[in-house]
């Protein structure tokens, strides 16, 4: 990982209060975000986009939208329960709706070894749209380089 960005659109309802990067060695990054929702949230959908660098960010691999409500309770969608099995370990974010106060991330790390994607050398940028009641309400982009060893 090499920067991550996260953004409230609606201070009234979402405070982020962290959301850094923490090097812990020459080869490993870890990931820590604190986000407050201040208001108990029943309707959740998550965009998430995959960017590859290419001159600017281009989209690249997949793009969906997703409810996270229904996800939560049963978790059917291939790619969303991909990435979901990578962060579940690291998160407070393993219940299902509704969703109120400080949601953690916390020492995430994810070892590119284990990847299931197979993903050609470059830099990426994975975006997060967080929706409540169809409306964004903050952003959180993870930006990261994959480079493979070719023997």
């Amino acid at each position: 990982m090499t920067n991550a960005v996260c953004e409230s659109s609606n201070k009234s309802w979402v405070i982020i209060d962290k959301c850094r990067l923490r090097a812990i060695n020459r080869n490993k990054t870890t990931f820590n975000a604190d986000i407050n929702i201040l208001y108990p949230v029943y309707n959740i959908h998550i965009s998430l986009q995959l960017m590859k660098k290419d001159n600017g960010y281009k989209p690249w691999l997949f793009n969906y939208t997703i409810d996270g409500c229904v996800f939560m309770r049963q978790q059917r969608h291939p790619v969303f329960k991909m990435f979901w099995l990578i962060l579940r370990d690291f998160s407070t974010i393993n219940h299902t709706c509704p969703y109120q106060g400080n949601q953690i991330v916390k020492d995430f790390y994810y070892d590119p070894t284990n990847l299931t994607l197979p993903l050609p050398t470059g830099d990426y940028l994975l975006l997060l749209t967080w929706i409540f009641d169809k409306k964004p309400q903050f952003v959180t982009n993870i930006y990261f380089s994959f480079y493979q060893d070719i023997f």
